[in-house]
């Protein structure tokens, strides 16, 4: 997430406290607000995806010699650790989105296509 993620958040927020919810609409601003608390847990407030500082704790993880190998070679054995933790920020990041996307189209159904086409040409180099 980028920093004006943290600002997007804090709307959002701003918004549940905010609405008037029909009890129907409960649930689905609990599970929001549940995906909200987990962005920020990935990335605190004030922070980028780059600054990951703070405080580490060791764990053990099994990946293949290969990767391993493979991701040594390019960072070197100080860097290992950076490395994988961005990685699985990212990844983190990643499937709390697939989530967000999930959520939002429960409620509003899927994209349109056109609307998609638009944004995809006024951003081409958007991933």
């Amino acid at each position: 997430m980028e920093s004006g993620d943290t600002a997007r958040i804090a709307r959002l927020r701003r918004a549940l406290a905010s609405s008037h919810a029909a009890p129907g609409d409960v649930p689905r601003l609990l599970r929001l607000d549940a995906l909200l608390d987990a962005f920020e847990e990935v990335l605190p407030e004030g922070r980028t995806a780059e600054d990951r500082g703070g405080r580490a704790r060791k764990i053990s993880v099994s990946m293949p010699e290969e990767l391993t190998t493979a991701v040594q070679r390019r960072v070197g054995r100080g860097e290992f650790s950076r490395y994988v933790t961005e990685a699985v920020a990212r990844r983190l990041e990643a499937d709390l989105l697939a989530e967000l996307v999930a959520l939002l189209e429960e409620e509003h159904g899927p994209v349109d296509e056109a609307a998609l086409a638009e944004a995809e040409a006024l951003w081409p180099d958007a991933d």
